[in-house]
């Protein structure tokens, strides 16, 4: 099985695509290659004008291969984590929109890809938001702060950095940087309510307004 695979099957609108990560999300350089390859083949296909990202079973997204990293030479590994996050700018930037429908737990990289999107629909029964670099003896790049900053307010920055706490659904979409909970029978039909009024836009507008919008992270994901 493949790292990631899209699908147009998860919704009743044959103009979204459904690119769901497999093995617990875990990115490493063979993963990430196939999540970048999967959004080129969206932004191929011109009956596309929507994206939802999800998970399987339990889990959305793990995020970094702790595995790889740690099995790496520390500039190569940093390297990789920069790699990571050019694929969050295009997520920011990406010219349709995109809803993360977060199946399951979102930790690190796995909760960057949900806060990168345009929106995001969390189960409400199961699963966490977690930043838990504080607990890996980590710390975050600028480009992660940068986005973290920008997309969850000062309090729930602060207490999921400084803790590494496990979020819910229901507290992180109290929070503000969750749009939505639901149950996971409904998840999709929700995600689907949300991204259709921003289907069949121009893809230049789109990307555009996008851009201008995250233009506060994208300095440090692209500085100049």
């Amino acid at each position: 099985m493949p790292n990631c695979s899209l699908s147009k099957d998860r919704t009743s609108n044959s103009s979204i695509m459904t690119l769901t990560m497999h093995y617990e999300g875990k990115f490493n350089p063979n993963s990430l290659a196939e999540f970048n390859q999967a959004l080129d083949q969206v932004l191929a296909d011109e009956s596309l004008s929507g994206l939802l990202i999800s998970g399987e079973e339990k889990t959305f997204a793990q995020g970094l291969d702790l595995e790889y990293l740690t099995s790496e030479k520390p500039d190569i590994a940093m390297e990789f984590v920069h790699q990571c996050m050019q694929m969050i700018g295009r997520l920011l930037r990406f010219p349709m929109p995109v809803v993360s429908v977060i199946n399951g737990h979102a930790f690190g990289l796995g909760a960057m890809i949900a806060l990168a999107s345009d929106y995001q629909v969390m189960r409400e029964d199961r699963g966490y938001f977690c930043l838990p670099e504080v607990d890996l003896g980590m710390v975050l790049i600028p480009s992660m702060n940068a986005l973290v900053i920008n997309k969850m307010n000062n309090k729930a920055v602060r207490d999921s950095l400084l803790t590494g706490s496990k979020i819910s659904g229901p507290s992180a979409q109290a929070a503000g940087f969750i749009d939505q909970c639901c149950s996971l029978d409904t998840i999709f039909i929700e995600a689907e309510k949300i991204i259709a009024p921003m289907l069949g836009k121009n893809r230049h507008a789109v990307g555009g307004l996008k851009e201008g919008i995250n233009q506060a992270i994208l300095a440090h994901i692209n500085p100049t």
